[in-house]
Protein backbone atom coordinates (compact mmCIF):
# COMPACT_ATOMS: atom_id res chain seq x y z
CA UNK A 1 0.00 0.00 0.00
CA UNK A 2 1.46 3.48 -0.94
CA UNK A 3 2.19 5.81 1.39
CA UNK A 4 -0.19 9.29 1.61
CA UNK A 5 1.55 12.41 0.66
CA UNK A 6 0.10 15.22 2.15
CA UNK A 7 -0.74 17.36 -0.29
CA UNK A 8 -2.70 20.55 -1.45
CA UNK A 9 -5.31 17.93 -2.80
CA UNK A 10 -6.16 17.01 0.84
CA UNK A 11 -5.67 20.22 2.16
CA UNK A 12 -9.41 21.86 3.23
CA UNK A 13 -7.93 25.55 3.76
CA UNK A 14 -7.95 26.03 7.24
CA UNK A 15 -4.59 26.08 8.93
CA UNK A 16 -5.35 24.39 11.83
CA UNK A 17 -7.38 21.52 10.31
CA UNK A 18 -4.68 21.22 7.87
CA UNK A 19 -2.03 20.86 10.19
CA UNK A 20 -3.80 18.14 12.37
CA UNK A 21 -4.81 16.46 9.44
CA UNK A 22 -1.06 16.05 7.99
CA UNK A 23 -0.47 15.26 11.45
CA UNK A 24 -2.77 11.92 11.39
CA UNK A 25 -1.36 11.36 7.74
CA UNK A 26 1.89 11.24 9.71
CA UNK A 27 0.38 8.58 12.10
CA UNK A 28 -0.87 6.37 9.15
CA UNK A 29 2.52 6.47 6.98
CA UNK A 30 4.41 5.81 10.18
CA UNK A 31 2.41 2.98 11.34
CA UNK A 32 2.68 1.46 7.52
CA UNK A 33 6.49 2.20 7.84
CA UNK A 34 6.66 0.02 11.14
CA UNK A 35 4.20 -2.83 10.01
CA UNK A 36 6.72 -3.09 6.71
CA UNK A 37 9.98 -3.30 8.37
CA UNK A 38 8.13 -5.75 10.85
CA UNK A 39 8.32 -4.08 13.99
CA UNK A 40 8.07 -5.69 17.42
CA UNK A 41 4.17 -5.58 17.86
CA UNK A 42 4.82 -3.07 21.36
CA UNK A 43 5.89 -0.73 18.42
CA UNK A 44 3.10 -0.81 16.29
CA UNK A 45 0.74 -1.13 19.36
CA UNK A 46 2.33 2.28 20.77
CA UNK A 47 1.79 4.04 16.84
CA UNK A 48 -1.66 3.06 16.91
CA UNK A 49 -2.25 4.11 20.70
CA UNK A 50 -0.57 7.65 19.12
CA UNK A 51 -2.81 7.93 16.01
CA UNK A 52 -6.27 6.75 18.68
CA UNK A 53 -5.00 9.64 21.08
CA UNK A 54 -4.43 12.16 18.43
CA UNK A 55 -7.59 11.70 16.52
CA UNK A 56 -9.97 11.84 19.54
CA UNK A 57 -7.99 15.84 20.23
CA UNK A 58 -8.44 16.48 16.58
CA UNK A 59 -12.31 15.25 16.81
CA UNK A 60 -12.33 17.40 20.18
CA UNK A 61 -10.63 20.69 17.94
CA UNK A 62 -13.47 20.16 15.00
CA UNK A 63 -16.71 19.61 17.57
CA UNK A 64 -15.79 22.61 19.36
CA UNK A 65 -15.11 24.60 15.92
CA UNK A 66 -18.80 23.40 15.08
CA UNK A 67 -20.45 23.89 18.48
CA UNK A 68 -19.31 27.56 18.51
CA UNK A 69 -20.48 28.55 15.04
CA UNK A 70 -23.31 26.25 15.27
CA UNK A 71 -21.89 24.34 11.78
CA UNK A 72 -26.03 22.99 10.48
CA UNK A 73 -24.50 19.46 9.59
CA UNK A 74 -22.55 19.23 12.63
CA UNK A 75 -24.88 15.88 13.52
CA UNK A 76 -24.09 14.38 10.27
CA UNK A 77 -20.04 15.24 11.32
CA UNK A 78 -20.31 14.26 14.72
CA UNK A 79 -21.63 10.67 13.50
CA UNK A 80 -18.78 10.25 11.62
CA UNK A 81 -16.04 10.88 14.31
CA UNK A 82 -18.46 8.65 16.24
CA UNK A 83 -18.39 5.51 13.80
CA UNK A 84 -14.61 5.74 13.78
CA UNK A 85 -13.98 6.48 17.16
CA UNK A 86 -16.20 2.81 18.13
CA UNK A 87 -13.78 1.52 15.28
CA UNK A 88 -10.78 2.63 17.05
CA UNK A 89 -11.94 1.73 20.53
CA UNK A 90 -12.66 -2.10 18.86
CA UNK A 91 -9.15 -2.25 17.65
CA UNK A 92 -7.24 -0.75 20.86
CA UNK A 93 -8.95 -3.54 22.85
CA UNK A 94 -8.97 -6.20 20.68
CA UNK A 95 -5.08 -5.89 20.38
CA UNK A 96 -4.76 -5.75 24.36
CA UNK A 97 -6.60 -8.59 24.38
CA UNK A 98 -4.02 -10.24 22.02
CA UNK A 99 -6.24 -10.85 19.24
CA UNK A 100 -4.38 -10.84 15.64
CA UNK A 101 -5.18 -7.66 13.76
CA UNK A 102 -4.97 -7.66 10.14
CA UNK A 103 -2.45 -4.83 9.84
CA UNK A 104 -2.77 -4.48 5.90
CA UNK A 105 -6.78 -3.98 6.65
CA UNK A 106 -6.67 -2.00 9.45
CA UNK A 107 -4.30 0.42 7.14
CA UNK A 108 -6.72 0.21 4.51
CA UNK A 109 -9.48 1.39 6.41
CA UNK A 110 -7.21 3.57 8.20
CA UNK A 111 -6.26 4.97 4.30
CA UNK A 112 -9.66 5.58 3.46
CA UNK A 113 -11.69 6.56 6.15
CA UNK A 114 -9.20 9.73 6.50
CA UNK A 115 -9.01 10.58 3.20
CA UNK A 116 -12.58 10.00 2.40
CA UNK A 117 -13.33 12.08 5.40
CA UNK A 118 -11.38 15.17 4.86
CA UNK A 119 -12.50 15.09 0.93
CA UNK A 120 -16.32 14.88 2.10
CA UNK A 121 -16.59 15.81 5.40
CA UNK A 122 -14.19 18.29 6.79
CA UNK A 123 -13.75 20.18 3.61
CA UNK A 124 -17.73 21.37 3.78
CA UNK A 125 -16.74 22.63 7.72
CA UNK A 126 -13.96 24.31 6.46
CA UNK A 127 -15.80 26.01 4.08
CA UNK A 128 -18.34 27.03 6.69
CA UNK A 129 -15.79 28.60 8.61
CA UNK A 130 -14.18 30.51 5.67
CA UNK A 131 -17.21 31.64 5.16
CA UNK A 132 -17.54 33.00 9.03
CA UNK A 133 -14.18 35.12 8.52
CA UNK A 134 -12.10 31.98 10.17
CA UNK A 135 -9.43 30.71 8.04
Amino acid sequence: MPYIEFNNSLRVGNRLMDQEHEMLVGYINQLQKVVEEVADSNVIKQVIRGLVEYSRTHFFVEEELMRAYGYPDSEFHLRAHEGFRANASALVRDMDMGDEIDLGQMLGFLTEWLTDHILNTDVQLADFLRDQTLV
